[in-house]
């Protein structure tokens, strides 16, 4: 495993402690199937397990990206949880090492959950796509229980970003969070809860900029059908 891996030197936007974290070489991701809600599956490697940073002084946690890029002057609060965290020394330690396991990378993306939920404003998308990540990581463990219990905390952020109506990733879209919404009540058997966003996403008025997110919905959209027609024979 070790050879998909290496070691950036980052420096900490909260307390500027520099420290070396893994990530994984983008050259070594070669995709091996894509599940209904974007659920990327790879060889070889699992990169949800590193997707998040957190600084070993401070636990200050973010996405790779955010990590690398957040400017924090203005996040005063999230500042003063981090270095409450470092003076406390209630930091948590994880192994320095380049591999890691599901129960230390769910562990970073709780943390980075806490402090993403402490911005102003909030984004209520980044937090929803990690509870996504940790659902992907239980269901790539087989722990039905845990996938659905994070799945249904991803929804309830999911639902937060539409009504909302900001930091709507341009890749997907309002019609896409639309459609993950629907998905996601339909994995959890919402199905008519899911039927109703579907319903919403087909007659959006951007629907036909986004085709690859209309046929998703017409897909899941026989699905739940044909269930639906079983249960009524069965």
């Amino acid at each position: 495993m070790s050879g998909y891996l290496w070691l950036k030197e980052v420096k900490c936007p909260a307390c500027e402690a520099v420290f070396k974290t893994a990530r994984v070489k983008a050259s070594s991701l070669k995709v091996k199937g894509i599940d209904t809600d974007f659920h990327k599956t790879y060889e070889d490697v699992k990169p949800m397990l590193y997707a998040v940073t957190v600084c070993p002084e401070c636990n200050f946690a973010a996405r790779n990206d955010d990590f690398d890029k957040v400017m924090l002057d203005y996040q005063k609060e999230v500042i003063q949880i981090a270095l409450a965290v470092k003076a406390a020394k209630k930091n948590v330690r994880f192994a320095e090492t380049l591999e890691t396991n599901t129960e230390d990378a769910v562990k970073k993306h709780l943390l980075a959950v806490t402090y993403a939920k402490h911005f102003k404003p909030e984004n209520p998308n980044t937090i929803a796509g990690l509870y996504m990540h940790i659902t992907w990581m239980y269901r790539e463990d087989g722990n039905t229980d845990k996938e659905k219990e994070y799945m249904q905390k991803a929804l309830e952020y999911y639902i937060k970003t539409f009504e909302k109506g900001t930091f709507i990733p341009e890749k997907i879209g309002e019609p896409g969070i639309i459609y993950l919404i629907g998905e996601l009540n339909r994995l959890l058997g919402n199905n008519n809860e899911a039927v109703q966003w579907f319903s919403r996403g087909v007659r959006h008025d951007h629907i036909g900029n986004f085709p690859n997110i209309e046929h998703l919905i017409r897909d899941a959209w026989e699905k739940i059908t044909e269930e639906k027609r079983k249960q009524d024979n069965g």
